[in-house]
């Protein structure tokens, strides 16, 4: 039975995903917050985080970067779980290491059957979608830039 430990400031999501997750078969660990994540990290080392970014405290951002840079679960799969949906937000988190991206509101069997797929991914292969993500927008951005460049105005 894989382990995850869910990471969020709102006790309902806790909850929602506890609930749903260990219907599925997982073990379940909860954090309210960054510090109380890399606390349980610290502690022991999950399977996979399901880790929330917009935390009071530290946030995902710091607990991600933190996790990486002290390799304090270096086999730990991490899945962002987030509102935040600009395409800079998934480029960060791409950036900083993360695994999967998946946006709020989310259908929770749907997270579960991600987390399934995300664990029985191998890192080679997510190193390698991390390295696509990061090209994809780089490319993206590099169109943007091209198409936002001011024109000559022409008489």
């Amino acid at each position: 039975m894989a382990e995850v430990l869910v990471v969020d400031d709102d006790a309902d999501i806790r909850t929602m995903l506890r609930i749903t997750l260990e219907g599925s078969g997982f073990i379940v660990r909860e954090a309210g917050d960054g510090y109380a994540a890399l606390a349980a990290l610290e502690e022991h080392a999950p399977d996979c985080m399901v880790l929330d970014l917009m935390m009071p405290k530290l946030d995902g951002w710091g607990v991600l970067k933190s996790v990486r840079q002290r390799d304090l679960a270096p086999r730990t799969k991490v899945m962002i779980l987030s509102c935040k949906v600009e395409e800079r937000d998934f480029v960060r988190g791409w950036e900083l290491g993360a695994d999967e991206y998946m946006t709020k509101p989310f259908e929770p069997d749907r997270l579960a059957h991600k987390l399934d797929e995300l664990l029985h991914t191998s890192p080679d292969m997510l190193r390698k979608k991390r390295d696509a993500e990061l090209q994809k927008a780089e490319l993206l951005d590099r169109l943007e830039s091209a198409f936002n460049r001011p024109r000559p105005v022409r008489y």
